[in-house]
């Protein structure tokens, strides 16, 4: 597929093409501005999640402004193919410089190093890790100035199985360990990439050779590059060592973040530079003397000042000619710079946002979708007039506020009155039942309540019975439990409470005789001595007279329905003493030898015993 046109652009002529996608020089005909546009290839754009996590990281690249950083546009989408507009740069990368047997002087390396580091600063404080820094997408766009491109390309492409023509997602040559073990990926990987670059750069080659992806990892996760001044013997020491702690394996030991990098490297130009014949000769550059001791001197102020904290990220212009730094920064005193950032801001590790690419000619079929752009000016001024209007709907919303917080308030204190007796009784009259404590404690509170609010209502008195109801059945519960845990003879119980406890077991086995052991206990322990009161054992024998009274009136019921079914036996028996004298006899004796020894049956007993003997004499 040739793509002329995508969104408002006129495609001009391809730039680059890679497995993701394919850039392209293009033309917004509205403005006639010339950008660079990156399409992804359709198959990308159809894998799962890829389009959402395309719109996350491009929605956090909108924040970069900084000219270091190649500057997103817009964004959008046409026929199913999902594209990006950024700024177009007038230069070559430093992939292409190398290539073309470029060697940078150590100078030029720390130059391009500050103006990396300030940008990275940017980012890392947006919260967006580049995470594959190489000299590819570090492009010079004249004048010694470098900017950063394709943000997030890793990042977007991470959790896929996608791969591109030269390997895995994430060039492994710049790498991080951290990567490359698969680890959590913070803004000190773009530290070790960056330190990987310029070595690179000094040497024309990267830190680590290898024929395959695994070796090259397992280099970068455990080996130590040879030091690059064997391939650049003018680098300055200082540079060796910085370098040499930004390709650290542990994170902790490079740098606490690219501002204090970028004030390290001034710092170490200033040191460096001397009075020469010409704006490029370091004359005895090797040989100790106090400019260079006053210049170490700065770099351990520096990094004293290594606090964190806001701070401003500050792009570089074209280096000086003497120093390798802006025009105006080699006359600055080192210590000056280390003051103005002694807070350091505090690295964001974020989410980094991505950038994609697409291919050109792709054979995977698209699936038809609706042609959409948007451009980060749009969205900017859609924003601030929402601002605008947020103000008036502000007013109206706190004037709705107020409203509904007096409305709350006078309700909050029609809440707040006390309920009155009928409430309160009406609660305790619906949901609890007066001959169950179990009941009346769901209505404890409002019983309470009722007390100690009104205890001079008529209906006080009844209240006051629930009340003792409630206590008595928690009473109840409490020697139930005590009895499940240790036995009703545990000692440490009172006499009345062990004998109440056997007679609880009993209840549901041998009412009749549970009757019997209550009722003694109400006996035993009911008169109190003259001028003497033992409220436990009162209490006991409270619960002994409710358990008594509710066994007494379960047994009346009980023994009523046995005395209708034996009155019942008692007319068969008399039908069947006329035909079958010896089967009514056998009934009779039944009657007389089940319930003879029960006194509530004797209404029954008598007049069987009565008819057996009739029927022996017969």
């Amino acid at each position: 597929m040739q793509l002329t046109r995508l969104g408002p652009y006129e495609i001009d002529k391809p730039l680059g093409k890679g497995g993701m996608g394919s850039v392209y020089a293009a033309t917004d005909t509205q403005s006639g501005q010339r950008v660079a546009i990156k399409a992804l290839t359709p198959h990308l754009a159809m894998a799962e999640g890829f389009r959402e996590r395309f719109e996350a990281e491009i929605e956090s690249l909108k924040a970069l402004r900084h000219e270091g950083i190649v500057r997103l546009y817009g964004y959008g989408e046409q026929d199913g193919v999902l594209f990006y507009s950024m700024e177009l740069v007038d230069g070559i990368s430093l992939e292409d410089e190398l290539k073309a047997g470029r060697r940078f002087s150590w100078r030029e390396v720390t130059n391009i190093a500050i103006q990396l580091a300030l940008a990275l600063k940017h980012a890392h404080d947006h919260g967006i890790v580049h995470r594959d820094i190489k000299p590819a997408n570090i492009l010079l766009a004249g004048d010694d100035h470098v900017k950063l491109a394709d943000f997030g390309i890793a990042r977007l492409f991470g959790n896929t199985q996608l791969t591109t023509a030269g390997g895995v997602l994430g060039t492994a040559d710049y790498m991080s360990p951290e990567q490359a073990e698969g680890r959590p990926v913070t803004a000190r990987c773009d530290q070790y990439s960056l330190g990987g670059v310029m070595y690179a750069l000094l040497a024309g080659r990267p830190p680590f050779l290898a024929k395959n992806l695994p070796q090259i990892l397992q280099l970068q996760r455990f080996a130590n590059p040879e030091p690059v001044r064997r391939y650049a013997p003018d680098t300055p020491e200082q540079l060796e060592r910085v370098i040499s702690q930004l390709l650290a394996k542990d994170p902790a030991d490079r740098f606490p973040n690219t501002q204090v990098l970028a004030r390290h490297l001034q710092a170490m130009v200033i040191a460096l530079s001397r009075p020469a014949a010409d704006d490029f000769a370091l004359a005895g550059e090797h040989s100790p003397d106090p400019h260079l001791d006053s210049g170490i001197a700065k770099l351990h102020a520096i990094e004293a000042a290594q606090v964190e904290g806001p701070a401003r990220s500050k792009s570089v212009a074209p280096a000086d000619a003497r120093s390798g730094l802006p025009p105006g920064m080699a006359t600055q005193d080192a210590a000056t710079l280390a003051a103005e950032d002694a807070g350091v801001s505090r690295q964001t590790g974020g989410k980094a946002p991505a950038l994609a690419a697409a291919a050109d000619g792709a054979a995977t079929q698209v699936l038809e979708r609706p042609t959409r752009f948007t451009t980060i000016e749009e969205e900017e001024a859609r924003l601030q007039a929402q601002h605008q209007r947020s103000w008036l709907l502000i007013v109206g919303q706190l004037a709705a506020l107020a409203a509904v917080l007096g409305g709350m308030g006078a309700f909050a204190v029609y809440l707040s009155r006390p309920p009155s007796a009928d409430e309160l009784y009406t609660i305790v009259s619906d949901r609890g039942d007066g001959d169950d404590g179990a009941s009346l404690g769901s209505v404890e509170r409002e019983i309470n309540k009722f007390l100690a609010l009104y205890p001079d209502d008529p209906r006080a008195d009844k209240l006051h019975r629930y009340k003792q109801q409630i206590e008595l059945d928690k009473l109840e519960r409490q020697l139930r439990r005590q009895a499940r845990d240790s036995g009703s003879a545990d000692p440490s119980l009172l006499p009345a409470e062990q004998l109440y406890l056997r007679a609880a077991d009993l209840a549901n086995s041998s009412p009749d005789e549970a009757v019997t052991m209550f009722q003694a206990l109400v006996d035993l322990y009911g008169p109190t001595a003259p001028g003497k009161a033992d409220n436990d054992v009162s209490a006991i024998v409270e619960l002994a007279k409710q358990r008594l009274a509710s066994l007494r009136a379960d047994l009346t019921k009980s023994h009523e329905r046995q005395l209708a079914a034996l009155r019942e036996r008692l007319d068969v028996a008399e039908k069947l003493s006329k035909t079958n004298p010896q089967q009514a006899s056998a009934m009779y004796r039944a009657i007389i030898e089940l319930y003879q020894s029960n006194d509530w049956a004797h209404e029954i007993v008598e007049p069987a015993r009565n008819r057996l003997e009739e029927l022996n004499k017969e």
